[in-house]
């Protein structure tokens, strides 16, 4: 029988990174000089290339110049520049310092020359980051995930930013945001603000801003159409006349006045004639009239429920339990003015035929109320797709808000269709 021979692993990793440390930016060996702006950087062919293709392809393939030449220039932005001796660093190191103001501009050039690691690195950093709900990382990282199309990121801090608005609109971060990340958080319905004036009034400290006022107009007509003026109370409104007379009459402020203005009094006399529905799915169903997730309580109250489904894509309500009949309940409650409160009662009932139907009575101290009820129904990423206006004295039923094949589209990968309800009291 052979006798077995001892084996085992010997060596020391930490010794063996630092040897490959004290080789960074050092000339000894170097056979690459990399140009960076102003600076210079001693670099290894082996190091580079066995970690970013794109280096291996740059500095060894014939068809590129950079190969045959003793110093490589590389054009980079300037926030990209300010961390390239850390992105460098991470080729001889495995790992360097990322904070905040770092995270990004090392993540765009780790996914320019396809270092993997760096990138994994970076991500979870950010997601980490993202994920304790702070909106200053969220605000520092918007601008470049719109500017780079980095889908995923950008909508996961819309996601951190859209329920700390209120926040970010008095802090300083707010002026200092480039256009389209104001255009852009602006389109959004699930921003939740006092009301649409505080909007309005952060949108002009945006714009009168010293370095940006030789541009106003310019910037007030690309801002303004996302700013909801028909959800303004008359008392604001009037106050949003008064700084129209400040700037020469915008046009842009201008048509949103008039819009605003129609819009109240088309629902003002719908509501004075009890009509029983208000037909305007084609004359308000643009996103601005749409209302958001407002916290001022002023004799409105509006309430987002997620309905869920039986199951993802197309539901199939045949497979519920026959002992509830074909339907799927769900309720919320609501405070109205501030004197007096009144309670809302809103019940989804899911038919058969795939078709989405609610009702919904309003009382106080047992007493039906009159109301003003709108549904909003939802895309797939939770913004506002088309809105249903129903005006009733007494209680209210609407058949067919959501159509089985309307629901189709709408529900979302977790099986979940949101549909938002918005009531007034009209007493």
């Amino acid at each position: 029988m052979t006798a077995k021979i001892p084996e085992g692993i010997v060596g020391d990793l930490r010794d063996f990174s630092r040897s490959f440390a004290a080789l960074f930016n050092n000339p000894e060996l170097s056979d690459v000089v990399l140009a960076v702006g102003e600076q210079r950087f001693y670099a290894h062919k082996l190091i580079l290339t066995s970690q970013s293709d794109v280096f291996r392809t740059m500095l060894t393939s014939s068809l590129w110049d950079a190969a045959q030449q003793p110093e490589v220039q590389l054009h980079e932005s300037v926030e990209c520049e300010r961390v390239f001796e850390n992105f460098l660093r991470f080729f001889y190191q495995g790992q360097v310092n990322c904070t905040f103001e770092t995270a990004m501009p090392l993540l765009l050039l780790a996914d320019k020359y396809n270092v993997n690691a760096l990138k994994v690195a970076c991500d979870n950093f950010m997601t980490t980051q993202l994920g304790r709900g702070e909106y200053a990382p969220a605000l520092q990282w918007l601008p470049y995930s719109i500017a780079f199309r980095l889908e995923s990121l950008r909508v996961k801090c819309v996601d951190i930013i859209v329920p700390n608005m209120s926040a970010v609109l008095t802090s300083s971060t707010w002026l200092q945001l480039p256009l389209d990340c104001i255009v852009h958080v602006l389109q959004s319905s699930r921003l939740a603000v006092e009301n649409e004036y505080m909007l309005f009034e952060a949108v002009m400290r945006w714009v009168q801003q010293e370095n940006r006022k030789h541009q106003l107009q310019d910037l007030l007509n690309s801002i303004l159409p996302e700013i909801r003026f028909s959800q303004m109370t008359a008392g604001h409104l009037w106050l949003v006349e008064q700084i129209s007379l400040r700037f020469g009459g915008n046009l842009k402020l201008t048509e949103g006045l008039q819009e605003a203005h129609k819009y109240r009094s088309l629902v003002a006399y719908a509501e004075e004639e009890g009509m029983d529905k208000l037909e305007i799915s084609q004359t308000f169903s643009a996103r601005r009239f749409f209302p958001r997730e407002y916290t001022a309580s002023s004799g409105e109250a509006w309430e987002w429920l997620d309905w869920s489904m039986p199951c993802p894509g197309a539901p199939d309500y045949a497979a519920l339990n026959t002992a509830q009949q074909g339907f799927r309940k769900q309720k919320f409650m609501s405070n109205s003015h501030l004197t007096r409160v009144g309670q809302w009662q809103v019940t989804f009932i899911a038919q058969r035929d795939g078709s989405l139907s609610a009702s919904m009575y309003c009382t106080q101290n047992r007493t039906i109320r009159p109301t003003l009820m709108r549904f909003v129904v939802c895309d797939k990423q939770g913004e506002p797709s088309y809105i249903i206006h129903k005006v009733s004295a007494v209680d209210v039923t609407v058949a067919n808000v959501v159509s089985g094949k309307k629901a189709q589209e709408i529900v979302n990968e977790e099986g979940k269709l949101r549909i938002g309800v918005f009531v007034r009291d009209l007493e």
